[in-house]
């Protein structure tokens, strides 16, 4: 019995020269293997993009019938019970997204290095080091806070440790040894990866404005008023949809970042 010949692996990582380089092949990378790139994230979001929509409309529809959510700043104005459900809502997700970014990376790293490893082998480190992922997340965040007048500092400090993720997932160090690294590896190399961050920005914008029309257009059969519940499906539709979005952006953003993480190792070698 003949067995599958094994795919060829990818060609071997080239060093960090352009930011072009990379996101365009991160592109042609997750259009040829979506299981490796956009799997990991998929299934730690999905399931809270959904739980998030339906909170929202049972939280609105029946806790709290008369508040007001037509707002963009609804959360400011929402009564303490919503606010606080959605606050640890949000923080649930925003703690498996680090879980799914570092299922990413790990997988992405495993394919470009041409040995690709299965989505339960990609999470497992991810799940086990779930502890770590979310002290960095809440360092990052306490940079944000710290420096919320201080955008320069803020930007500086978040982009010297934009690469802590990537060596707390793949080298295994600790939590402290993984923000120097980053700041090592980025010295020099700081202005291509902002530059290579900012490529997130219109890949992000364009499904975000795709969502947008499409509600548009979901919505205007009901009119430029619609009833309140009606109103109240489609805002929680919208969220639901913003969930599903952030499946490609984030993996884009682990796909791009851990190919300039191996490029930048491989370069120093």
């Amino acid at each position: 019995m003949n067995e599958e010949a094994a795919p060829p692996p990818l060609p071997a990582i080239e060093p960090v020269k352009k930011p072009d380089a990379i996101w365009l092949r991160a592109l042609g990378v997750m259009r040829r293997h979506p299981r490796e790139t956009l799997f990991p994230i998929a299934v730690t979001q999905l399931p809270f993009a959904v739980i998030t929509a339906v909170v929202f409309y049972y939280l609105f529809n029946t806790q709290y019938p008369n508040a007001k959510f037509e707002s963009f700043d609804w959360i400011n104005t929402a009564p303490n019970g919503i606010r606080l459900t959605m606050v640890l809502v949000g923080a649930a997700q925003s703690l498996f997204s680090l879980v799914g970014a570092g299922g990413t990376m790990v997988s992405v790293a495993a394919l470009l290095r041409g040995k690709p490893i299965s989505l339960a082998n990609a999470l497992d480190p991810a799940f086990t080091r779930m502890g770590g992922l979310l002290l960095i997340g809440a360092i990052f965040y306490g940079v944000i806070l710290i420096t919320a007048f201080g955008i320069v500092v803020m930007v500086y400090f978040l982009v010297r440790w934009g690469l802590a993720l990537q060596v707390y997932m793949l080298e295994g160090k600790s939590i402290g040894g993984s923000l120097g690294e980053s700041w090592r590896m980025l010295r020099g190399r700081m202005w291509s990866f902002f530059a290579l961050l900012l490529t997130t920005i219109p890949f992000a914008m364009a499904l975000l404005v795709a969502i947008s029309v499409v509600m548009a257009i979901a919505v205007a059969p009901f009119g430029a008023e619609p009833s309140r519940g009606v109103d109240l499906i489609f805002q929680s539709a919208a969220i639901f949809a913003v969930g599903v979005a952030l499946v490609p952006i984030g993996a884009f953003l682990a796909t791009t970042t851990t190919m300039f993480y191996l490029s930048g190792t491989e370069s120093n070698r």
